[in-house]
């Protein structure tokens, strides 16, 4: 294993040797590293400090702490479109079927994932039992009953962030040894799904909550209704979309792009860029990680209120970039990752 970096992260001090705005981003990947496990840093957890700083110079943010109820009126409105469109396309060609699910449905699913995201930060509701109700109603919409899992994990992610094991976002060891070359990590984007619910529950799982059953109930007694009233195909409709929304499908290129370590040091990154509009401003990564409890709709709002603390590191321009990068830049990997080793009490 690699020695300790005990240097300071890019979040926190920019690197002078390196070109932060000028230089394309993807041009940036070849640095020292290995090959075989993360970067491995000594720091303590930079989003934690820059909060504290940011509040310290702008504590007029508070104000955007509020819960905001768009996400509900938004999960509604999604869901409902997502059950008459898997009705009403249920007997057309395959063609038109597969490619209207990829289209439309990997767009809508991959919305209410990141609107179930939202719920997870409990930024909708002041009450935890109303969040977690939005988030179950949305994975109606997606068909596999994955939301309050995703949001007991998702809350390590942030917790743990970039420590081995704790944080389920990091690639576990059978990742690291095995998804390396163009090919297999081509197959890990096509598995990002399985991937991404696999490997929390195997590597560090957490106790089933009755929130969890719930859960479950509620999806697949909606899919059995459906099934029952109009046949299979919309129960595949609604699975598929979710298998696309989250996998090979451009908008789900924000899953490489936050987190891996395209640029020396630097731990999170933004896109700024129209597909925000349809994943509801999930690119503003860095601003999300600072400030978790802000809703969705505000953190734009945040990036204006602090702009010294943002507008100085690059973006990804392209998720579709993002994407073909990490399979084909031997340079970028499972390896690409920052592992802070701090010691968990």
């Amino acid at each position: 294993m690699s020695k300790i970096d005990q240097s300071t992260p890019g979040l926190i001090q920019l690197d002078d040797k390196i070109s932060y705005k000028d230089q394309h981003i993807y041009a940036q990947t070849d640095f020292p590293k290995s090959y075989e496990y993360f970067h491995i840093m000594g720091h303590q957890e930079s989003h934690l400090k820059r909060r504290i700083e940011i509040l310290q110079k702008h504590p007029e943010i508070k104000i955007l702490f509020e819960p905001d109820q768009t996400s509900l009126w938004l999960v509604i409105t999604f869901v409902t479109i997502q059950i008459l469109l898997s009705i009403l396309l249920k007997d057309t060609h395959w063609i038109i079927f597969i490619s209207s699910c990829y289209l439309i449905s990997g767009t809508l699913t991959h919305s209410l994932h990141v609107l179930v995201h939202d719920f997870t930060h409990f930024s909708c509701f002041h009450d935890l039992f109303l969040n977690k109700v939005a988030a179950i109603v949305a994975n109606i919409g997606q068909g596999i009953p994955t939301a309050i899992s995703f949001g007991i994990y998702h809350a390590d992610h942030h917790k743990y962030l970039n420590i081995d094991t704790y944080d389920p976002d990091l690639p576990s060891k059978w990742e690291l040894q095995y998804i390396k070359g163009p090919f297999m990590k081509t197959i890990f984007i096509l598995c990002l799904p399985l991937f991404y619910s696999l490997r929390p529950v195997l590597t560090r799982p957490h106790q089933p909550t009755i929130y969890e059953f719930t859960n479950i109930i509620v999806v697949i007694l909606t899919n059995y209704i459906l099934h029952q009233l109009f046949g299979i195909y919309p129960v595949i409709w609604l699975a598929l979309g979710t298998y696309f929304g989250l996998s090979i499908h451009p908008f789900a290129g924000h899953l490489i792009a936050e987190h891996y370590e395209f640029i020396n040091k630097l731990e999170t990154y933004d896109y700024i860029g129209w597909i925000n509009f349809f994943n509801l401003n999930i690119g503003y990564h860095i601003e999300h990680h600072d400030f978790p409890m802000i809703p969705w709709t505000r953190l734009p709002l945040l990036r204006k209120m602090a702009p010294e603390y943002y507008e100085k590191y690059p973006c990804h321009p392209n998720y579709v970039y993002t994407i073909y990068n990490y399979i084909f830049d031997k340079q970028i990997g499972p390896f690409s990752r920052i592992h802070r080793d701090q010691k968990i009490e």
